[in-house]
């Protein structure tokens, strides 16, 4: 039986979530962080439950997002107790949100799975791939001209508006200030910084983490302001290096720079109505 979640089965779900992260690796801190933050800001009536007896044994969540000026849902945190999977609850789940989403005329339905598995999975349920990430090295010596003069920030509230304005240009998965102050906690527990330039026309962020042992660092999430300054990326790692002192970095980026090798990233499941536009970036707001 297929019904809305409420805040009394906030401890159920928080249960099947953290369940579900430590199977693709994230630890139980992080795992009840996500869960807690999630459950506390966003409405409950945004999930879907299966229940089994009474007990929910399946659950997700639909997000409003919108996507080349259309509106539709991200499906975040799909999840069955592992005793109860492989007796449809999921698949029962995800066509009752398509059908919400034709219902109200939406474009369908987005979503990012954990594990490559999961994109064979999902592919049976009506959705494909429509954007790839890359996961690239960057090293300085390759970039011509001196690099963005990158300075370290702590200033939640100046990166969260700086994230959100970018996410408004290209594509987003915002999770608002809480989720950027664990970030740059996070960070600072492992040696990372967050680092900005902004020269009144340019600007853009990133999160780094810096491994003082192999002197290594990762850039796992990082934005310019305008596609404008795509030409000016270069730059902007370049400085990054500078500020680290290293000749290179580890770096993670979405499809259309031409990066590196890409991988799979997120997928659609289209109402009938709907194409994929040219630019896969949806906006999403979480705040």
């Amino acid at each position: 039986m297929i019904s809305p979640t409420t805040s009394f089965d906030n401890e159920a779900l928080k249960a099947i979530w953290i369940g579900a992260f430590n199977e693709v690796g994230v630890n139980d801190l992080d795992a009840e962080y996500y869960a807690d933050t999630f459950l506390l800001h966003h409405h409950h009536h945004s999930g879907l439950a299966y229940r089994e007896d009474g007990k929910i044994v399946s659950m997700l969540f639909l997000i409003p997002c919108s996507w080349d000026g259309a509106t539709g849902y991200y499906v975040y945190a799909c999840a069955t107790l592992p005793q109860c999977r492989g007796k449809g609850y999921m698949k029962a789940l995800l066509d009752a949100a398509f059908e919400k989403a034709q219902d109200e005329k939406a474009f369908g339905l987005l979503l990012i799975p954990d594990t490559p598995p999961l994109f064979d999975f999902y592919g049976k349920h009506g959705f494909q791939t429509f954007s790839h990430i890359a996961e690239h090295t960057f090293y300085e010596k390759d970039a011509v001209g001196d690099g963005f003069d990158c300075v370290k920030s702590y200033d939640v509230a100046m990166i969260a508006d700086l994230r959100s304005r970018f996410y408004e240009e290209r594509f987003a998965v915002q999770f608002g200030l809480s989720h950027i102050r664990h970030i740059q906690n996070q960070m600072a527990n492992e040696h990372g910084a967050t680092l900005f330039f902004d020269t009144g026309e340019k600007s853009g962020y990133a999160f780094c983490l810096y491994n003082p042992l192999d002197r290594s660092v990762q850039v796992f999430e990082w934005g310019v302001i305008s596609r404008a300054l795509h030409d000016d990326i270069p730059l902007f790692f370049k400085g990054i290096c500078r500020y680290f002192d290293v000749p290179e970095l580890w770096v993670r980026s979405r499809s259309g720079l031409n990066l590196g090798n890409e991988r799979p990233f997120s997928m659609v499941r289209l109402c009938a109505a709907k194409r994929l536009p040219e630019h896969p970036y949806f906006n999403l707001g979480m705040d």
